[in-house]
């Protein structure tokens, strides 16, 4: 890292180099046993998460320290590194829960102290709007100003990665946190293992061995990137953030992925939300089209300590038609998120983070199959993950959003959709009110009808493949699911208020025999071909 040659991630994750490592290996036992939770409560009982209590469950001091260059961690019964001690960073406005927070946000703040970051983003003001939904407004008027314009079109959700445009290999190499790597594979464990007088261990050197199994999570300071074909996975700053903490983690940075997922890409950021535990961290993701700004593959993470909106509606589960309900083998659960202006999914954990990459994978490489746009937020250490469909800035493009929700500038990609609104004027800011973002946010959302159908093919499970574990190639994208799926029809009606015996009616006809209507259009669109169905849409109101 102090190489002076090596001025960007492009050259300082190459073989050879050494980069700071946080290796993740939690017990699949411990995962099995992993407390689903809920964190925030709902809305009509807002629940604050203590996080001395958190502290409690999950390091209780009685497990192996693992040492490496120096650095101590605690290690929790299910191998993730956990610390016994609450003290804060940031003047208490975040508290490291564990030595994943401590560590990231110990880096981070090092930058924030370097002058890293296009603004002061704890200068930002933030309120909570009035009302059940409790919706936090910040006013942010530099990541307005000063945020990197987008670079491609908006118009297609599948878009090959262009390395001459702006990617996170062109990023300076101080915004490098650290690099976040699955101990579990076999090829890449550490081997060299001495016991020093104090009885923990210390790892002399990381080479390929396969038979170590490796006991836990482990950071190391210095650790030297491997030539295995694989490059690292890492953790950047967001030089234009959102909130404190904020970062992004680029999967395979080196390899030019565009931004698409898959179930095998999943898996990295459920881990990192997992490796938090601080209730506070979200992982989130944005794909072309639902506001994502560089077409190379990133997640985005920040510490917001509010609640959600999104995380404290309701669930309910779907209609028999669009989703039959049964006991899944892996435990997952799927339902349907009520009382919330944008319709969306959620997915709770079962046995393991490898089914739950693997159905939301899935669902998501339908949507991009079929061009429609969408966010995803992994809530609760990766225990819940909800995946939005949107049309917003399709809607946009027709010119069927009211211009006074145009001109407040909030564009809802994953974290505004799930209610953290960024408001760039003053004056937007201080009159926002609950019933204004209801507004805004209902002008993202699928209609009903639209929504059923559209979670009808995402969710259909015939095809569905273990996970595969090359998820960056679009064949290999395409073997997940059997066959070309219908065109999914775009909006209709924004007033369709369908009844629940109806749309289950309607739905039995569509998951049978259903002829391709096109995928919806409109000039400038983020859908690029299909019929008049946007003709059809009411204005947002």
């Amino acid at each position: 890292m102090n190489d002076p040659k090596c001025s960007t991630v492009q050259k300082t994750c190459a073989p050879g180099q050494r980069l700071p490592t946080l290796s993740y290996a939690p017990k699949r036992a411990a995962i099995k046993a992993m407390k689903k939770v809920r964190s925030f409560g709902s809305f009509d009982d807002l629940k604050v998460p203590d996080l001395n209590d958190l502290v409690s469950e999950f390091g209780d001091g009685s497990s192996d320290v693992q040492r490496n260059n120096t650095n101590y961690e605690r290690t929790s019964d299910d191998g993730s590194l956990s610390d016994g001690d609450t003290g804060s960073t940031g003047g208490g406005y975040v508290q490291d829960v564990s030595p994943f927070d401590r560590i990231l946000l110990s880096a981070w703040e090092d930058r924030f102290a370097a002058g890293l970051f296009r603004y002061d983003v704890t200068a930002c003001k933030t309120k909570v709007v009035p009302g059940p939904f409790g919706f936090v407004a910040q006013f942010n008027e530099g990541r307005a100003t000063k945020k990197r314009p987008t670079e491609f079109s908006v118009d297609s959700v599948c878009q090959d990665y262009d390395g001459s445009k702006f990617n996170f290999t062109k990023a300076d190499k101080s915004e490098i946190l650290f690099t976040f790597r699955d101990a579990r594979e076999k090829s890449r464990v550490f081997d060299e293992v001495t016991s020093d007088n104090n009885g923990a261990f210390e790892s002399a050197r990381s080479t390929p061995s396969d038979n170590v199994t490796p006991s836990g999570s482990t950071f190391d300071a210095n650790r030297v990137v491997v030539d295995d074909g694989v490059s690292p996975t890492v953790i950047l700053i967001n030089v234009s953030p959102i909130e404190y903490g904020h970062v992004l983690l680029c999967p395979r940075v080196l390899e030019g992925l565009p931004q698409l997922v898959s179930p095998a890409l999943l898996l990295p950021p459920l881990m990192m939300a997992a490796e938090s535990r601080n209730p506070y961290f979200r992982v989130g993701y944005n794909s072309l089209g639902a506001y994502a700004t560089i077409n190379h593959l990133h997640f985005q993470a920040y510490y917001l300590m509010e609640a959600f909106p999104i995380e404290r509606a309701p669930t309910g589960k779907l209609p028999q038609s669009v989703f039959p309900s049964k006991r899944r083998r892996d435990g997952i659960k799927v339902c349907e998120v009520l009382e919330y202006p944008v319709r969306c999914l959620c997915f709770e954990r079962g046995d393991g983070f490898e089914s739950l990459a693997m159905i939301v994978g899935t669902a998501c490489q339908r949507l991009q199959d079929k061009n429609v746009p969408f966010n995803l937020l992994i809530a609760d250490h990766g225990a819940r993950v909800f995946l939005i469909p949107q049309r917003f800035s399709q809607r946009v493009a027709a010119g069927e959003v009211p211009e006074d929700v145009v001109a407040t500038g909030v564009n809802p990609a994953v974290f505004e959709i799930s209610g953290h609104l960024l408001y760039k004027t003053q004056e937007d800011y201080e009159t926002c009110s609950q019933s204004t973002a209801e507004r805004m946010l209902r002008c993202a959302s699928l209609t009903e009808t639209d929504f059923y159908e559209t979670v009808a093919r995402a969710l259909d499970d015939e095809g569905i493949a273990p996970l595969p574990s090359d998820g960056h190639s679009r064949s290999t994208l395409q073997t997940v699911f059997s066959g070309k799926l219908p065109s999914i029809r775009g909006s209709v009606d924004g007033a369709c208020f369908e009844t629940r015996s109806a749309m289950d009616a309607a739905m039995s006809k569509v998951r049978g025999d259903v002829t391709p209507n096109g995928v919806t259009s409109g000039p400038g669109s983020s859908v690029s071909s299909g019929d008049d169905a946007l003709d059809a849409v009411a204005p947002c109101g």
